[in-house]
């Protein structure tokens, strides 16, 4: 309609954008080019886990749903956005942080965590950004949310990368999980269409 406002919630894919650690660095090469070729091509390597993306539940089981088993129905849907910016490095988000939330929460499909940590893409800060409690993904869960997007690496801690809870009961419980958004602090201007 003539009053929908787009948000671009995604990071553009840049050659040497940073990614979490261990994943694939990303090459963003000139394939064929206009002077030579009379068209422009170019060439991607990068991994499926580079810049804004969907984790389905194959990143964390083998007999998982990949992002391609789902319909595009799957990606549509009523968003509660969370703000959790007050949060600061590899802080912990509680239930108690969700709760204020919980009316959103129960009319929405998504539930999408703010923390502001977008801000620090492209600087070594951006590791350090607040994540998920264990408890608080169970609590999404048991609001009916299909879908949980962050605007940092993961919605686990990514500094002490060595527990995943959150992404094993949300992904186990066929929730999807959207990371590296951006510009989620550009959603508080339109609440009321959300």
């Amino acid at each position: 309609s003539e009053n929908m406002n787009i948000i671009d919630l995604t990071h553009a894919i840049e050659t040497d954008m940073r990614v979490y650690p261990g994943d694939p660095e990303v090459k963003v090469e000139n394939a064929l080019i206009h002077s030579k070729d009379h068209c422009h091509v170019d060439k991607l390597i990068m991994g499926t886990h580079t810049g804004t993306h969907i984790d389905a539940p194959f990143h964390f089981s083998k007999s998982g749903n990949n992002v391609s088993d789902y319909g595009v129905d799957r990606f549509i849907g009523r968003g509660a956005v969370i703000d959790v910016s007050y949060k600061k490095n590899n802080e912990v988000i509680f239930i108690d942080d969700l709760e204020p939330f919980g009316e959103a929460i129960l009319k929405s499909d998504f539930a999408v965590i703010r923390t502001g940590y977008d801000k620090y893409i492209n600087n070594e800060e951006y590791i350090s950004h607040p994540y998920l409690s264990k408890e608080a993904s169970i609590y999404l869960k048991d609001m009916g949310i299909r879908l949980v997007g962050i605007d940092a690496y993961s919605v686990d801690s990514t500094y002490n990368n060595d527990n995943f809870d959150a992404h094993d009961i949300l992904l186990s419980n066929d929730i999807l999980i959207a990371e590296n958004l951006s510009n989620l602090d550009k959603l508080d201007l339109y609440k009321n269409y959300i």
